[in-house]
């Protein structure tokens, strides 16, 4: 007996991983292409669901973009490229204002984002 193959699915990009980053670009690019995200498991079975500790950016005028790229190389252990953080600490509020955009609810204090020191 012939095994049953599963049917073939086309598609413009096959996004690997439902994480944050994978779902952002997957809604990037559904505005023009065919978008298929897959995941091991289920939608809240990765990193960005499980993460604790919130998303670090500069939302505050007691905070800089400074100490945010000098914590991030440290924690990075000499593994970062310091011109990649760099870019994408100064990216973080652009990017947190467009998922607020998109109707991503985050921790408020009354009005204000909830922020911690991590």
């Amino acid at each position: 007996m012939t095994p049953t193959l599963p049917p073939i699915h086309q598609t413009d990009h096959l996004i690997i991983g439902g994480g944050i980053a994978g779902l952002k670009l997957a809604l990037n690019l559904a505005k023009n292409h065919q978008v298929v995200v897959i995941t091991k498991s289920l939608l809240t079975d990765n990193n960005s669901w499980h993460a604790q500790g919130g998303i670090a950016s500069v939302l505050s005028h007691e905070d800089s973009f400074e100490s945010h790229v000098q914590d991030t190389l440290e924690a990075g252990a000499g593994l970062c490229h310091p011109e990649v953080v760099e870019q994408v600490v100064r990216k973080g509020p652009d990017a947190i204002a467009d998922l607020v955009a998109r109707g991503v609810s985050f921790s408020k204090d009354h009005s204000e984002f909830h922020l911690t020191k991590e």
